[in-house]
């Protein structure tokens, strides 16, 4: 990891940790018309290569991620390793040791005396098939940065009917789209419900969000239940924006004016 890229994260997190006003003087690149706003400002926000993320100080995992894709990034990724790896920069995220990879538990680090710890429990139960990144391998396998991907700070607790259908059905979407008409940005992350959490208070998604949009203002924004069948069309899954923005509470595309002037549906296969 470059001494740039831990400067920027470093000082990126300072500011979000000051405050939303702060963080519109800072610029990042991988988020269009401004990063998405509404987090805890205890999250922290972490700048890699491909993506910016922001870690959720509670539960260990992403509220949302940002990236650009480029039709130069798009490629193959059927041959990439895809072993979990922990991201350094990340001091509250979920680390391979807390992993189970044969009894498909998944531990939570303790936070102790912060007053998150009472959000974090030592083991609930989640499927290895069930983990999946909210930055997909094929939009980056042309880069040389594509092991960031591998980083437990983007990995989602989504299931894998989800995971390899409708949800990886719009991404294929979004990659052709791409190709065709050049730079797309997307934002993806969880939504949590009443029944979010199991038993034992472990914070599961009750769905998930991924907002395409262009330079122009064009978008399309989508929300996948996490139970949704395997045969669902990703295009039955499109949503206002400020249905998402409700359920996620966040902001999305803060610096824009009257977003979005127009949509990105048709063109993404629907």
């Amino acid at each position: 990891m470059s001494r740039l890229l831990i400067l920027i994260a470093l000082l990126t997190a300072n500011a979000y940790a000051a405050g939303a006003e702060s963080m519109s003087n800072i610029h990042i690149a991988h988020c269009l018309q401004g990063c998405p706003t509404g987090t805890p400002v205890e999250n922290e926000i972490i700048v890699r290569h491909l993506y910016a993320v922001s870690v959720n100080a509670e539960t260990g995992f992403a509220d949302w991620v940002s990236y650009r894709i480029l039709p130069g990034s798009i490629g193959v990724a059927s041959l990439l390793p895809r072993e979990w790896q922990d991201d350094q920069l990340a001091q509250n995220g979920i680390q391979a040791a807390d992993l189970d990879e044969t009894g498909g538990a998944l531990i939570q680090p303790n936070l102790g005396n912060q007053p998150e710890s009472v959000y974090r429990i030592s083991e609930f139960s989640v499927n290895a098939g069930d983990r999946g990144r909210l930055v997909p391998m094929t939009s980056f396998a042309s880069t040389s940065y594509w092991s960031d991907l591998n980083l437990l700070s983007i990995m989602a607790l989504m299931k894998s009917d989800l995971r390899l259908e409708s949800w990886s059905r719009l991404d294929q979407a979004i990659n052709e789209l791409v190709a065709r008409e050049g730079e797309l940005t997307v934002i993806a992350g969880p939504v949590y419900g009443e029944s979010s959490r199991n038993a034992g208070g472990a914070s599961v998604p009750a769905a998930f969000f991924k907002v395409v949009a262009n330079n122009r203002g064009e978008l399309a924004a989508f929300l996948f239940a996490q139970n949704l069948p395997v045969h669902a069309s990703h295009c039955d899954q499109f949503t206002d924006l400020a249905n998402i923005e409700s359920g996620a509470a966040l902001r999305f595309f803060p610096a824009a004016n009257d977003w979005p002037t127009g949509s990105l549906l048709e063109r993404l296969g629907c």
